[in-house]
């Protein structure tokens, strides 16, 4: 087994044909279908159903295809870190992100602020939704925008609190509570509660589940998957939503953002791991990211 027969088979069914992962790899299609059929007779088992002119998954197929794509793209990320670490690609840094709506609206302009910054740096964005620490702990990202909880119980990784954190309560515009400036706990009674899915979400969110729980009743409970659908239910006047001021859109449509009488919770900010001399300058980062997030929210905290 070898990287040339994991990635014809990882680009075959990418694009659903041996013909265009040909293209893809400047292989000839016999090569392809080759070191494909090696990789099986490797393995034992058959991983791709070839009938019809089409090509699937087999079962074991499909457990593979995840462990295969998981060891390309460990290569892939090793090669770029190491890379990034001599010659010309030394100003490479490779920024995780989770595409909240805050990160959407925050991002161009911390791209901007560190571009004026330092016109050499070679930015990456990477795409790391419930993987940030992972990825940092591996190299794969040089930082990311977290909240702090993600990161305290994890050796050599180091935070920087950018916003304080706090929640707030998505209400339907003109709805009562839309009117309030601070919204208790017995305002939420009677209402329908919707919180984005504990397990893939923050974890002091899974805590303070439970203290809702109690207090609210499990049946006025409702999990969405992320904040997106959390905005449709919450304008279609099905409920209101409970999250971190950080991940809140203020600027969405039809819904008002109102405080939620609970207390402080994890700020959001930078993670990264402890530098080295041969590492990253994060001052001027963290100084680019500050500076975004006070143009954006005007000085406030969200």
């Amino acid at each position: 087994m070898n990287f040339t027969q994991l990635r014809c088979f990882i680009s075959a069914i990418d694009n659903s044909s041996f013909t265009i992962a040909a293209e893809r790899l400047n292989f000839s299609q016999s090569a392809v279908s080759k070191n494909i059929k090696d990789l099986e007779n490797t393995i034992g088992v058959p991983l791709i159903n070839r009938a019809h002119h089409r090509i699937s998954l087999t079962n074991a197929g499909r457990y593979f295809y995840k462990v295969a794509r998981n060891v390309v793209d460990d290569m892939d990320y090793t090669i770029a870190y190491l890379q990034s670490k001599k010659g010309k690609t030394d100003n490479l840094v490779k920024i995780g992100f989770c595409n909240t709506p805050l990160e959407q609206k925050i991002m161009p302009l911390f791209l901007d602020n560190l571009k004026k910054a330092d016109s050499r740096l070679d930015v990456q964005l990477v795409f790391a939704l419930n993987n940030s620490i992972s990825e940092l702990l591996n190299h794969h990202i040089d930082l990311c925008f977290i909240a702090r909880d993600s990161v305290d119980s994890v050796a050599d990784i180091e935070f920087e609190p950018i916003i304080p954190g706090r929640f707030v309560i998505a209400c339907p515009q003109g709805s009562p509570l839309a009117q309030k400036t601070m919204i208790s706990m017995n305002d939420l009674k009677g209402q329908d509660l919707f919180m984005i899915d504990p397990n893939g979400s923050l974890s002091f969110q899974a805590k303070f589940q439970n203290f809702l729980i109690p207090e609210l009743g499990i049946e006025k409970i409702k999990f969405v998957q992320d904040f997106f659908a959390m905005g449709i239910y919450v304008k279609a006047g099905w409920g209101v939503g409970l999250l971190p001021n950080f991940i809140a859109d203020y600027q969405t449509p039809g819904i008002i953002h109102v405080p939620f009488d609970y207390g402080e919770i994890p700020p959001y900010g930078i993670a990264h791991m402890a530098l080295t001399d041969s590492q990253i300058e994060i001052a001027p980062i963290i100084s680019a990211y500050k500076k975004a997030v006070t143009s954006f929210t005007g000085n406030k905290d969200c």
